[in-house]
């Protein structure tokens, strides 16, 4: 079977995630990021158990993956970046890129984890060890060792000016700001998902060996790591805008050289990689202009919708990708309209102006 062919089974968006998503950003507003991934975190546990009491019926996995994902909103960026975003202020890039380079390490650990459980206790096994995770590992560790400022009788004497006005949700919509930001996150989404969920198909399309296009996607993880933690250096040394520039501007070349560069390895191995950097960048870069241009009183809330937003993006680029590989017969048309929505990004963020109450602090960082 053609693998180009399967990106509309392969790439179905994390529906049950986006719905929950703004729901668990405005509850952590509300009672504290920790008791939101706390329950959250108890939630997985028993919905990772059920699964392996499950019947041999694909609605009711549907139906109980759906559930899954909106059990685990509560883990989710919004409600640690909260945190993250009110103790640090100007470390607060790196402290954001550092905070979620575990997802990308977890990730890359995970598949060998799952292998191991379905090898020697079968796949309801696998799911009873995944349940075991959180249960082990998450929950002591946010117990213990998680808390916001406020909760620590911390404060926010130190907090930036914007922390202190703290847009509401309805103002932030009313906001130029907003739909700009979630334009360009949204259009880079639909690109990095693209160019990711498809990259062995699209390698070994430029006439790469199956084996080594294996081996150039698996870069991708790498660079995801590397991208949360350059992106987040560079914000707490550079405006913002500029560094979202870069970051979503080079990937626009990055594709533009894929299509270019036939089955020379190191070329697709840079432009894979670059991307990749894109992708750790653009949690970290969206979680902290959230914090920096609308403030921390509601922004679970207001982060919650822009990640539910470009998270539609992301859900999508696959599909439109594969859409564009059916009509035009290779990926040249993809890798084209790829390059293109990362400029029209770069170009939005770099344009960027915070609410007009902010433009005076913005023009002194």
């Amino acid at each position: 079977m053609d693998p180009r062919r399967n990106h509309r089974r392969a790439a179905v968006p994390d529906r049950g995630g986006l719905v929950a998503g703004v729901a668990a950003g405005a509850l952590a507003d509300r009672y504290r990021a920790r008791r939101v991934v706390l329950v959250s975190q108890a939630l997985l546990v028993l919905a990772f158990a059920a699964f392996a009491l499950l019947p041999p019926s694909l609605p009711l996995f549907y139906m109980a993956y759906f559930m899954l994902a909106v059990l685990g909103a509560g883990t989710m960026t919004m409600t640690w970046s909260r945190a993250i975003t009110g103790w640090f202020v100007a470390g607060r890039g790196l402290a954001l890129g550092l905070s979620l380079v575990g997802t990308g390490l977890i990730g890359a650990l995970l598949p060998s984890y799952v292998g191991w459980l379905v090898s020697h206790y079968g796949w309801q096994g696998a799911y009873l060890g995944l349940a075991a995770l959180p249960l082990v590992l998450g929950m002591p560790l946010t117990f213990l060792f998680f808390r916001e400022p406020e909760e620590a009788g911390v404060v926010g004497s130190q907090a930036p000016a914007v922390d202190a006005i703290g847009h509401s949700i309805a103002q932030a919509l009313r906001t130029r700001c907003f739909w700009q930001m979630t334009i360009a996150f949204s259009v880079v989404a639909v690109a990095i998902s693209g160019v990711n969920v498809h990259a062995v198909p699209l390698l070994t399309d430029r006439g790469v060996t199956p084996a080594t296009a294996a081996a150039l996607a698996g870069l991708i993880g790498l660079a995801v790591t590397a991208g949360r933690l350059v992106s987040g250096y560079l914000l707490d040394r550079i405006r913002g805008p500029l560094v979202a520039f870069g970051m979503f501007g080079l990937p626009a070349l990055a594709c533009v050289l894929l299509s270019v560069a036939g089955a020379n390895v190191w070329l697709c191995g840079l432009a894979i990689a670059v991307v990749g950097l894109a992708a750790g960048a653009e949690h970290d870069i969206a979680a902290f202009f959230c914090a920096r241009y609308f403030g921390r009183h509601h922004y679970g809330k207001i982060y919650g919708l822009l990640y539910t937003l470009y998270g539609v993006g992301a859900g999508l680029g696959p599909l439109l990708a594969g859409w564009a590989v059916e009509r035009a017969g290779d990926y040249a048309l993809a890798l084209h309209a790829a390059s293109a929505m990362f400029a029209v990004a770069a170009a939005l963020i770099l344009t960027l102006r915070p609410p007009p109450q902010l433009e005076r602090r913005e023009v002194a960082a």
